[in-house]
């Protein structure tokens, strides 16, 4: 099992997270799912279904009693609040999933596998939370083949809670269904270069 650590700092200096021996290798961000609209993952399904049930929904319309009757003009009443019910909730579902995504640093260094990402305390103080995993020759690292871009499994943690700081912590709509399921990961979400991040990894346990 992975030996996630979890750091809350005031400061939002990056090079201060870093202890003096170690240096920087690789840095970057999420390739894919920080636009609005750029929707990936569980969130994917979510909005195709309710797509699909709203098409169904209004497709009865024609069969519910005649076009002025009150019975049809009260149904779609009823399908238009439940029309702008899923779309308030396809809105949510993107803006937590871009919120995230937005603030999240990934590094690599010759020490450690690193997820930064910026919010807010219940004070609605602005922090860093520090998400960082040792090298570790037995922990059984990942590519997962999320959509466009691969992610890469750097850590598991058990408490989902640890990683909510206020607002959103590194869950979000975008992920895998089965993320969060019986462990929450800590990954590299929409990288493109997995392979040669892990690559990066390992070469750092032989050294």
């Amino acid at each position: 099992m992975s030996n996630v650590s979890i750091e809350i700092r005031a400061d939002g200096d990056l090079n201060n997270i870093l202890d003096p021996d170690e240096r920087v290798l690789w840095t970057g961000r999420p390739e894919y799912g920080r636009g609005l609209c750029q929707a990936i993952g569980a969130e994917r399904i979510y909005l195709i279904s309710m797509l699909v049930g709203v098409l169904v929904m209004w497709g009865t319309v024609p069969f519910i009693g005649p076009a002025s009757s009150s019975v049809r003009f009260t149904a779609c009443m009823v399908y238009g609040a439940v029309s702008l019910a899923f779309l308030a909730a396809a809105f949510m579902m993107a803006s937590n999933r871009q919120y995230v995504l937005w603030n999240v640093m990934y590094l690599v260094t010759n020490k450690r596998a690193i997820v930064c990402r910026r919010g807010r305390n219940w004070r609605f103080a602005v922090r860093l939370y520090v998400v960082s995993n040792v090298h570790s020759a037995t922990y059984p690292y990942e590519i997962v083949p999320t959509r466009p871009n691969p992610s890469l499994k750097i850590g598991t943690l058990f408490d989902e809670q640890e990683l909510q700081p206020f607002g959103h912590g590194l869950s979000h709509p975008g992920q895998p269904v089965t993320w969060g399921a019986l462990t929450m990961p800590v990954a590299f979400e929409q990288v493109s270069n997995t392979p040669e991040l892990l690559e990066m990894i390992k070469s750092n346990l032989r050294s």
